[in-house]
């Protein structure tokens, strides 16, 4: 083979790989839609109006918290090396109390569905 020859087949061959590269991206693409849409299937649908109430309570929960509050966090401080005070670690302890009023504000939205008897033995 000559040198041109060797060339053509390295692009035809270099060619066919980059159509071949698309396509298993393209069957990513749709294996990840496909997954997605699995698991979107089962969960509750909700309007967009109703993602928007359920942002904006999530966001009135976490501005109602209070960030400034001393007793929320544990410092551990040290003296640095020209003899000044600094805070070696800041922990905030309070996560759960966060996570009770975002809770509690998104409660606020939605009334408890009974679940039926027969409901919880069809699985």
């Amino acid at each position: 083979m000559t040198t041109t020859e060797l060339q053509a087949k390295i692009e035809a061959l270099q060619s066919a790989l980059n159509v071949k590269s698309q396509e298993q991206n393209a069957y990513q693409n749709q294996i990840d839609t496909l997954k997605k849409q699995l698991a979107d299937l089962n969960k509750p649908k909700l309007t967009p109006l109703q993602f928007d109430e359920l942002t904006e309570s999530v966001e009135e929960a976490v501005g109602n918290f209070d960030f400034d509050d001393t007793d929320n966090y544990s410092l551990d401080f040290h003296i640095d090396y020209d003899n000044r005070i600094a805070v070696e670690s800041l922990t905030f302890d309070n996560a759960d109390e966060l996570v009770r009023n975002v809770c509690d504000e998104v409660y606020k939205m939605f009334a408890e569905a009974k679940e039926d008897a027969n409901e919880e033995n069809q699985d």
